[in-house]
Formats: C-alpha cells, structure tokens, sequence
C-alpha cells in the first residue's frame, strides 16, 4: 500500500478528502464540502468518537460554519457512529442503509440481553474503541433516496446514486461531475481486501460504470486516494475469488473446504486477507438461496 498519513487532502473547489491510515478494520476515510454560507457539507463520521473529533478539528481548521448535512454512505458502524457529533447536520442515505441501521441496533439490543451490558466485543474492534463506543448513540439518517438525489451545496452540485446491492445493499456514490471527483465509501477499498455483505456480481458491474465514467480522483471508503487501476484491480479481484469458489461450489465442495482452498494469488498479499474466507462464505450462501 503506498504511504499516506492521516489528515486533511484539499481537492480543490472547497472539496476535502479526510484519510486514515492504514485503512483496516474500522479505520475509513470521510471528507466534506466548505459551501461558505451555506455551512458544511460531511461525507461520512467514522468510527470512534476520537476519530471523529480528529475529524472535526480538521474541519474546524478551514471553516467555523455549521454543520448543515451529513452523507452516510452506507449502514456500517465505520461510517455512521460519529453521525451524533456532527451536530445540527440533516444526515442523508439510501434508504436500505437507514433499514440496515435499525436492523443492526435491534441485534445490538439482542446482543446486550444475552451478555450485559454490551455484547461480546467483537475481535475486529481496538480495545481502546470498545471502551469509545460507550458514548455513541448514533441518530439515524433524516432524509433518503431511492435511485438518485441531487444535492446544491453553496455553488457545487452532487449526485447521489445507488446502483444497486454491492458492498452492503444501500451503498451510495457521491459524485462531483463538474470537478471528476467521486466519494466512494465502501464501493472502494484500495490496497486492501474488499468485504461483500451484498452483490458481488453487481459490485462489478458498479467497477465497470465507474471505469467507463468521466471520474478521475476517488476517495475510497478505505486505503488512499486512486482513481481507475485501482479499481480495475479491485475488480480483479473480484474475478478471481468468484470464478474460483463458483467452480468449486458447482463440484459440490463444502463451504468449509472452499474457505481454506481459495487462492486469490498475488491478491493475499492485500491486508485484511480473512476476508477471502468470508466472501467465499457469502458466496455460496447467496448461490445456495437462489
């Protein structure tokens, strides 16, 4: 992965990019829009309350305008815990990221009855963060969309638009036609190993709209900023882990033996590399369903 550190990235046009490094479990990226009078416009709120804060103090390095809307680009805790400290903000998503939202507090709630008070931690959460996550009471989004919503904010104008399950089934793309620049959430993970919870076969089909769209600079939800090869070689790996495990789930091999066969190449070398087992996972479960 090339090196980046964490912090701010002017774009130009008033458009920031925030990165986090190194990317992993929990550490995503977010950016925002300084729209003047029209305040702040945050694409995404991360994952901890610290990060967040970080986040904002970022923020606050540019512009003392208020916050006016708050992107979630899709459901994941990674994106959406910090919406609470993003104050005043009318927070905007699909609509199955607001379903997935409340789905994941009923499991929560669950989880919290079986093993007061919280749950169990689960192993991709820092220690540190665990004991963060005490504050969080994330507000769900106010406003969502089903296909498409343009947004006006001070003189830019954004597209947001689903295309479909990929990574989970309400990701949003944020496009800046005018400026080629696109905010990707977690429909793009760079130098690392992607995570489907939705469609993958329609995730590819998404890496093909965006290498044939006029988009030049992507933030991805994970991993540094890159633009087309980067996604051309997510792709990739997308082909590979779907035709290997296809052709051993139709030679009837079990999910358990698939988990462990699967070879990726030169694409184990990506961090994250447990996720090749989950995605084979959710592969054979969607193709057992169908």
């Amino acid at each position: 992965m090339p090196q980046f550190e964490t912090g701010l990235r002017e774009l130009g046009d008033g458009i920031y990019a925030y990165l986090q490094w190194d990317g992993g479990w929990g550490v995503s990226n977010a950016g925002f829009v300084d729209g003047r009078d029209d305040g702040l416009l945050v694409i995404d709120a991360l994952m901890a309350p610290s990060m967040t804060r970080k986040f904002i103090q970022g923020m606050r390095s540019i512009s003392d305008a208020p916050f006016r809307q708050l992107i979630n680009t899709h459901s994941h805790a990674d994106h959406t815990n910090g919406n609470q400290f993003i104050e005043g903000a009318q927070i905007v998503a699909h609509k199955n990221s607001r379903l997935e939202m409340i789905h994941a507090r009923k499991l929560a709630i669950e989880a919290a009855c079986k093993n007061p008070p919280r749950g169990e931690k689960p192993g991709w959460i820092q220690d540190a963060w665990w004991e963060e996550l005490k504050e969080v009471d994330s507000p769900l989004p106010d406003i969502t969309y089903d296909r498409s919503l343009t947004l006006h904010h001070g003189e830019l104008s954004l597209e947001l638009r689903h295309q479909g399950p990929a990574h989970t089934t309400g990701d949003s793309l944020v496009l800046f036609d005018d400026q080629k620049i696109l905010f990707s959430g977690d429909l793009c993970f760079f130098y690392s190993t992607p995570l489907c919870r939705g469609d993958m076969e329609n995730w590819m089909d998404i890496c093909d709209f965006l290498i044939m769209s006029d988009t030049e600079m992507v933030i991805p939800g994970h991993g540094p900023i890159g633009g087309k090869a980067e996604i051309a070689d997510m792709r990739e790996y997308f082909e590979v882990i779907r035709n290997q495990t296809r052709q051993m789930f139709d030679s009837g091999v079990t999910v358990q033996k698939a988990m462990q066969r699967v070879d990726v190449g030169e694409f184990k070398k990506w961090p994250e590399s447990e996720r090749n087992a989950m995605n084979v996972s959710h592969l054979y479960g969607k193709w057992s369903a169908e």
